[in-house]
């Protein structure tokens, strides 16, 4: 493992080495600042343990689009067309370095500008970070990788936001778990996104006795992230495999369900619209149907769960975890070890910030 130099600052403080720097990473940013102004709205957990949003400091940056990649991190969260509007102002003077980029995928609209692997991981190992975030692009598993790999090198903490096995890899989780650093994914839940409100609505029509036939869920984006995702049938199918097992594993019998994106409308940007129907029986077998449509906004829908996930991550951290923290990621992350309702999934997660649970 390459040494990393002392992390200094505050006893509180939480240093962020931040991978991908796109909507997702500007709502976390921006909500940040926003509790640092008083301003706490939609914020689940405003403190975790010893750490509140204010805590969260970025030491390093790290994308591979030519037009943030130079740039200040105030300033490339702004970079796109499209990127997630401007809240709350954030201040950074982090300059954006070049990622790593291994190919995994082909965009006319991006121009590519990346660094050899050497030099991002002694970057990323020179920051002193405490937590390393990955919010890149879904469909990047050697790029997912090889930040796992970073972060054990700078002996940090590791978010996976992406849909890219890592905690759920038995390889990755058994080195984390070997070199005593926690690892907390896959793929991000949104606060109140189209995976999440799904399941919680299924979960409350079979508490209330009613038999579900069958459910899908289908939403229409914009985004490089949609982009991306419709335009590779391979990672297409994996997402839409991932909803459908979180969504359907929620109720206690078999289910059909679909679940997936299945359209990008460039002039949305940022917005996701997502339609949701269930079918089932009631009472003396009455036929009950709900249909349910959502309006959202990605980047804005990722605050507060990547707020969570840095924090609950140097809480595992300073505790000395390593390994995959089994009382967090089912409560943020679609992709998880073992099927768990949502409530269960809260509770624990609540037990283990306040340090009431086995896992400490």
């Amino acid at each position: 493992m390459l040494q990393s130099p002392s992390k200094s600052g505050g006893d509180h403080e939480i240093r962020v080495a931040v991978i991908g720097v796109g909507s997702a990473a500007s709502g976390m940013l921006q909500a940040a600042s926003a509790y640092r102004q008083g301003i706490g709205l939609g914020i689940l957990h405003p403190v975790m343990s010893t750490y509140s949003p204010s805590d969260i400091e970025v030491v390093a940056a790290y994308d591979v689009d030519s037009l943030k990649v130079g740039k200040t991190l105030s300033d490339a969260i702004h970079a796109r067309p499209h990127s997630l509007r401007i809240h709350h102002s954030v201040r950074s003077e982090v300059k954006v370095e070049p990622g790593v980029f291994y190919g995994e995928f082909e965009d006319p609209e991006l121009k590519i500008e990346a660094s050899n692997p050497e030099s991002v991981k002694k970057s990323i190992v020179g920051s002193g970070c405490d937590v390393v975030l990955n919010t890149i692009n879904g469909g990047q598993p050697l790029a997912a990788k090889f930040y796992a790999e970073a972060a054990v090198a700078a002996g940090a903490a590791y978010v996976n936001a992406t849909p890219d096995p890592v905690a759920t890899s038995v390889e990755l989780e058994h080195t984390f778990a070997k070199s005593g650093l926690p690892i907390l994914g896959d793929d991000l839940l949104s606060q109140v996104g189209g995976t999440v409100l799904h399941s919680y609505m299924l979960w409350f029509l079979n508490s209330r006795g009613v038999k579900v036939r069958q459910t899908y869920q289908i939403d229409v984006g914009g985004g490089i992230e949609n982009r991306i995702t419709l335009s590779r049938d391979e990672l297409r199918a994996r997402k839409r495999a991932i909803k459908t097992m979180t969504v359907g594993s929620v109720v206690p019998y078999p289910v059909n369900v679909v679940s997936g994106t299945t359209e990008y409308v460039d002039f949305m940007g940022n917005e996701r619209e997502t339609h949701f129907e269930m079918v089932g029986e009631s009472t003396l077998g009455a036929p009950l149907e709900l249909e349910v449509t959502l309006k959202s906004v990605d980047g804005s829908n990722a605050a507060g769960p990547l707020l969570d996930a840095v924090r609950a991550a140097k809480i595992a951290l300073d505790r000395g975890l390593g390994g995959a923290i089994e009382d967090v990621n089912p409560y943020l992350f679609k992709l998880i070890r073992s099927n768990i309702d949502p409530f269960t999934a809260e509770k624990k997660f609540i037990e283990f910030i306040s340090g009431r649970t086995g896992q400490k």
